[in-house]
């Protein structure tokens, strides 16, 4: 029997039991569509966090404190360990420019206009105590206005913005006053001379204040009262020397340091370039998108189970037609093709629609929060080849009992 007329035989079948097939390739098409749905939204994150990093020219070095959290690398605490004598030496390391300590000011309100922005539990989301030179990063994307330049003046980002907007009244622009109260009863009067990106602070709705308001201090190994940031950003004068400033600031940080000795055991200094900061992020998120896609792949065992169940199903349905095949001369090799081309059919049909299911329900919900449109032509290509391994794979036990089919019992059934 040829190829062609497999085909022809087994396409007549399934087409003769409309529903029956398209309920069989539905687990196929919910498990790829799935898949291909969460890699659309993982790509979109990955794009629109990412997508305006530029790691090949960016001379900025972040040293941050984390902890293991046991899934996905360590987490940042915002802990006061690098004091001022630790930021003094870090800027006369060779190949570094410049040194921005950072620190979050605990806020509980935020006013503006007569009206209170607030975040969860009552709590304005994030106050951030910086320099102006900070946002010179590419990761500080000044979208309107400049770097706040005294005291009385601060920076929003974005997603402040859009908190203000939810509330009504009037829109935060350039120019307008803000009123923060602080934890420790101080309350902050402050101009806002820009705006920067959504993604800048994290995603959440943040306030960038100068570093002055900052005043944390700890006692230092030595005995004495010192301030202290929970983090530093670090400039290397060019590209060239990124990663040997890098390697000089392990070093120092690791064994020299007042902070070596103010982290607990469970901490661990971390020095990354924007780069690292970059792998991490991919990485963390490559991990969840197999996780969630491989939750998503039960579906897919499901609908080979589907498709094994109609195959047996179909083979004893059509034992009769079996036996007259044999008895003219087919052979058990083409009652076993014609199986497995039928089963292989409803692997690719599910897996066509499959992909464009699952193509049109991420672009429909990247809309939501305006995430950028990425095709995973890779994970495309791997749900068609395993939407068709599984049609396969399914087939093989009914095609290998229909193969097996007597000629004469058969040809007694009615």
């Amino acid at each position: 029997m040829k190829l062609t007329e497999s085909i022809r035989i087994s396409w007549r079948a399934i087409t003769g039991h409309k529903l029956r097939s398209t309920l069989t390739t539905l687990g196929i098409i919910v498990g790829i569509a799935a898949v291909i749905t969460f890699m659309v939204l993982g790509g979109g994150l990955e794009q629109d966090v990412l997508g305006d990093i530029n790691t090949e020219e960016d001379t900025g070095i972040q040293v941050v404190t984390q902890a293991d959290t046991g899934f996905g690398g360590g987490q940042t605490q915002s802990v006061p360990i690098y004091t001022q004598s630790d930021v003094a030496a870090v800027s006369n390391v060779s190949g570094v420019e410049s040194v921005t300590p950072s620190a979050s000011l605990s806020a509980v309100q935020l006013t503006h206009g007569g009206e209170t922005i607030t975040g969860g539990s009552g709590s304005v989301y994030g106050v951030t105590a910086s320099t102006s030179d900070r946002f010179e990063s590419e990761l500080y994307n000044l979208t309107a206005g400049e770097p706040f330049g005294a005291q009385n003046e601060a920076v929003v980002n974005e997603r402040m913005v859009d908190l203000r907007n939810e509330v009504g009244g009037e829109n935060l622009t350039l120019g307008d006053e803000l009123t923060i109260q602080l934890q420790d009863g101080r309350q902050l009067n402050l101009t806002v001379t820009g705006i920067v990106d959504q993604n800048t602070g994290g995603g959440q709705p943040r306030v960038f204040a100068p570093l002055e308001y900052y005043d944390t201090s700890v006692e230092t190994p030595s005995g004495d009262e010192e301030r202290a940031y929970p983090a530093l950003f670090v400039r290397a004068e060019n590209v060239d020397q990124v990663e040997t400033v890098k390697a000089a600031l392990n070093d120092y940080l690791q064994n020299e340091s007042a902070a070596a000795e103010l982290k607990t055991d469970d901490q661990t200094i971390a020095v990354q370039t924007v780069e690292d900061a970059v792998d991490q992020f991919t990485a963390f998120l490559d991990q969840l998108q197999l996780f969630i896609g491989g939750v998503a792949g039960l579906s897919l065992f499901v609908g080979s189970i589907g498709i094994a169940n109609i195959m047996i199903v179909s083979v004893t349905e059509r034992t009769r037609e079996i036996g007259i095949m044999k008895a003219v001369g087919a052979k058990k090799r083409e009652v076993v093709q014609l199986f497995l081309v039928e089963s292989l059919i409803l692997g690719i049909i599910g897996a066509f629609f499959g992909v464009l299911l699952g193509l049109g329900v991420g672009y429909l919900a990247l809309t939501v929060p305006g995430w950028p449109m990425v095709v995973p032509y890779g994970w495309i290509g791997i749900a068609v080849v395993v939407g068709v391994l599984v049609g396969v794979l399914a087939g093989l036990y009914p095609a290998w009992r229909g193969a097996r089919v007597d000629p004469i019992e058969a040809l007694r059934r009615e």
